[in-house]
C-alpha cells in the first residue's frame, strides 16, 4: 500500500515594491537658449543651418515669473501687484471698459465671444467661471496699466507686451495653465487668425 509523500510547503520570497520615480526629459522645463545648430541626415544635400532666436518685443529683457513671458517691467505701467482676480464681479461699468479698451486692438471674434458672456454673466443668463473673471480683470487691470502709460483711450500704442505681461503678473497667470479665452473663443480667434492671414493681413 501506498504511503503519502508530504511535500515541503514553499513559503516563497518577500517582494519588494520597487520604487519608481519620474524623470522629466530636459526638453519639458522651459530653456532659455538664444541659438540652435539644425543637422540634417548625411545624405540630404542639406548643410547645416545656424539659427538665432531673438524677442518680437524690444526692451524685453525680463522674464515674468508667473507668466513666462519676456517684457521690459520699467515700461509696463509700473511694479506688479499681488492681486486677486478670484473675488472679482462683473459690473456694467467694467464691461463698458473692457469693451474700450479691447477696442483698441480692432475686430476680435475671440474678444466679442467674452464680452457677450459677460453681458450674459450680468443679466445672469450665463454662471460666471473662471475663465470669465480672469479675462475680465485681466483687461481691466491692462487698461489701467496703459492709462498709467500715457495711451489714450482708443490707441493701440506699441505698448502691450509690457502692459499685458505685467497684468499677467498682477494676477499671477500662466496663459498655458489659466485660460483668459474659453474654448469656443479661442477657437474662434484661431479660424480669424487663419482667415487674415490667407488674405494676407
Amino acid at each position: 500500500m501506498a504511503q503519502p509523500v508530504e511535500t515541503p510547503a514553499y513559503a516563497g520570497i518577500t517582494l519588494e515594491p520597487i520604487e519608481v520615480k519620474g524623470e522629466p526629459l530636459p526638453g519639458t522645463s522651459q530653456m532659455d537658449i538664444q541659438d540652435a545648430i539644425y543637422v540634417y541626415p548625411l545624405n540630404s544635400g542639406l548643410p547645416p543651418v545656424y539659427v538665432v532666436f531673438n524677442s518680437p518685443y524690444d526692451g524685453a529683457t525680463t522674464r515674468g515669473e508667473h507668466s513666462g513671458r519676456m517684457y521690459d517691467p520699467e515700461k509696463a505701467g509700473g511694479p506688479t501687484q499681488n492681486l486677486d482676480w478670484t473675488t472679482a464681479s462683473v459690473t456694467q461699468d467694467g464691461i463698458d471698459l473692457v469693451k474700450l479698451h479691447t477696442g483698441r486692438f480692432g475686430a476680435s471674434d475671440a474678444n466679442t465671444i467674452m464680452i457677450d458672456r459677460l453681458e450674459k454673466i450680468l443679466r445672469c443668463e450665463l454662471v460666471v467661471t473662471d475663465t470669465d473673471k480672469i479675462f475680465y480683470t485681466h483687461e481691466l487691470r491692462e487698461l489701467e496699466r496703459y492709462r498709467v502709460l500715457g495711451v489714450a483711450d482708443g490707441v493701440q500704442g506699441n505698448v502691450w507686451n509690457n502692459a499685458h505681461t505685467a497684468a499677467l503678473e498682477d494676477y499671477r497667470i500662466n496663459e498655458n495653465r489659466d485660460f483668459l479665452y474659453t474654448e469656443a473663443a479661442q477657437s474662434a480667434g484661431d479660424r480669424q487668425d487663419h482667415a487674415d492671414a490667407l488674405r494676407g493681413l
